[in-house]
């Protein structure tokens, strides 16, 4: 069972981190970290079906990592189950307002090719404020993660939590000095491919130990 909600929410982080290619992903790439106007420029030389598509993406991963954040609940002890269900939650209700907050970039690039510039700053604001919600509370939900398996109170071996979101995201600025275009790929998707590596270990320690 445990091994089920493993591989769906696998499935939702590498469908997530498809969608963050499929919006911005550019051979040309851009110096550091992502800025808005780094962004805008990419996005507004998109097809707009492009921009549609990888902005639809956002709410379809996000459903398949809620599915997936089931194991949260489902890895517990039976003694600290009610923390799993404490941590499923906020990280469900994380993942839907970052799935929104996928969506709403598009808007970018459909907005960004007019170059109205108050109706993008307008947006901005918005998106940030959505971004901070999202980010702190898969912050919140990633730091009890590491915790939990930390404390062994989970199935989970000790050693796992340094491969959780949470710790691996600490590795973003590493990812901003890595070469052009493989920069691109793995700094730009970056908060996806943190929950693709947690999934692919804990689902080869669950399906081989």
């Amino acid at each position: 069972m445990l091994s089920i909600f493993l591989i769906v929410g696998l499935c939702g982080a590498i469908l997530m981190f498809i969608g963050d290619m499929v919006l911005y992903y550019s051979k040309d790439d851009y110096v550091g970290a992502a800025t808005l106007q780094a962004i805008i420029d990419i996005m507004k030389r998109e097809s707009r079906t492009r921009l549609y598509i990888g902005g639809m993406i956002g709410p379809i991963a996000a459903f398949f990592y809620c599915v997936g954040y089931y194991h949260l609940v489902v890895m517990m002890k039976e003694e600290f189950r009610v923390l799993g269900w404490i941590c499923f939650l906020i990280n469900c209700l994380g993942i839907i307002c970052g799935g929104a907050y996928h969506s709403h970039c598009a808007y970018f690039g459909l907005i960004g090719r007019h170059d109205t510039k108050e109706s993008l700053e307008e947006i901005h604001k918005y998106l940030n404020v959505q971004k901070t919600v999202a980010f702190g509370l898969q912050g919140i939900g990633f730091l009890m993660l590491a915790v939990f398996i930390g404390l062994k109170w989970t199935m989970f071996p000790r050693w796992m939590f340094i491969v959780t979101p949470g710790i691996l995201f600490l590795l973003l600025p590493l990812t901003r000095k890595l070469p052009k275009g493989l920069h691109m790929i793995i700094s730009g998707g970056w908060t996806n491919l943190i929950s693709v590596i947690y999934y692919g270990v804990a689902l080869a320690v669950v399906c081989f130990t």
